[in-house]
Parts: C-alpha cells; structure tokens; sequence
C-alpha cells in the first residue's frame, strides 16, 4: 500500500490567494495599519484588540503553532507572514481608492446622463412602467464624514418619471462641491495609504507583543 503524503502547514502566499478569510484578514492588517499612521503610531485598546483576533486568525489558517514549535525566533518568523498579508491587504486598499477616485470624476456626468435617460423615458409613449433609475452621488453622512450615496427612484408613469428627473438634477452646485472635495479627501487618503504600505514594518515591530500572545494562545 503506498504511504499516505502528510501535508505540512502550508506558506501564506499559497493559502492567500485562496482563502476568503485571509483576504479578510489581510485588508484589516492594512485598515489598522492606516489607522496607526493617522493615529502617530499608536492603536487604541479595541483596534489593539482587533489586530490580536486578525492575528489570532491567521495564526489558525496558517498553522503558527506547528511551524514554530522549533524556532528559536518565533516572532521573526511569522511576522514574514504578516508582512505579506499587510502588503496584499495594502494593494487592495490601494485598488480600490483608485477605483473611487475614478467613478468620482465622472460622478456629475454620469448624474446628468441618467436625468438625461429618464427624461427621454417620460417623453417616450411606449415606455413600460412600472420602471425604476438608480444612480450616485456624494452626501455628508450622520457623522459628517464624505460618503458615496445610491438611490433608487421607482417610477410608475411619466409623471414620476418627470418628477425623478427633477430630484436627479437638484442642487447640482452642492452636488459638485461635495464631490470636488471627496476627490480631496480620497486624494489625501492615498498619499496616507502609501506613507502606511512604506513603513509596514514599523507596524510589524508594534504588533510582536501581541503576535507572542497569539503564539502563547495556539501552543
């Protein structure tokens, strides 16, 4: 009978690109590695908290406590892991404030095509209704933090449709200003993300004492 191959733990760059929950835990690494950047180098108690489960997590997904076991440095040798985790969850958060910062750009345009496709919709006596429009813009959240807003208009006659086209084009001035200065701030918050992605291991050498406890926890 042929003897049975035992698989090992396996390396972070071949369980990272398969595992959902790495991904996860990857961007959150990079997300709180932000947050100390902005914070001058410090974490408070519950993001110190959320760094420890992050790890706690990955230490689980990649077998830290097996392949450690007879390693003098321990901390050394998983924090190779957690770089590589900070730097993918880095790239993402980097694609995706590109991402914004591109649909930003076009935002008021793309506002004005759909008031521009629903008014041609209530001027079109086939249209079929019940119908609907959805489109985005650029709003002040309860904390008065710049968000990215959708909303959905359903329309059930030319008349609301008409009416839609209406609340679509209100306030395009403050519309536009809104958006201009979430382009600002999406702007900063690369130049902050590069700065964060540049000094990954400071974060690192911050994060060693409760990587030991996580390394503690898993023995």
């Amino acid at each position: 009978m042929p003897n049975k191959t035992v698989e090992g733990p396996q390396s972070v760059k071949t369980v990272l690109p398969r595992s959902a929950e790495l991904h996860d835990v990857s961007r959150q690494l990079a997300s709180l590695a932000l947050a100390q950047v902005e914070q001058e180098g410090h974490l408070g108690v519950r993001q110190r908290e959320q760094l420890r489960r992050a790890l706690a997590t990955a230490g689980e997904a990649l077998g830290w406590a097996g392949r450690v076991a007879a390693i003098e440095d321990a901390v050394a040798e998983i924090s190779k892991d957690v770089m590589t985790m900070a730097r993918s969850g880095a790239k993402a958060m980097a694609r995706d404030l590109a991402g914004e910062l591109a649909a930003k750009k076009t935002e008021i345009s793309q506002i004005r095509k759909a008031a521009a496709s629903v008014n041609k919709l209530a001027q079109n006596k086939k249209t079929t209704y019940p119908t609907e429009i959805t489109y985005s813009f650029t709003v002040r959240d309860a904390t008065g933090d710049l968000v990215t807003k959708t909303e959905t208009l359903p329309m059930n006659d030319a008349e609301e449709a008409l009416s839609a086209v209406t609340t679509i084009e209100k306030n395009p001035t403050g519309r536009a200003k809104l958006k201009d200065l979430m382009i600002a701030d999406l702007k900063q918050k690369q130049k902050q993300v590069e700065v964060m992605t540049n000094t990954l291991s400071d974060f690192l050498e911050y994060s060693h004492d409760l990587m030991r406890d996580v390394l503690h926890n898993l023995q």
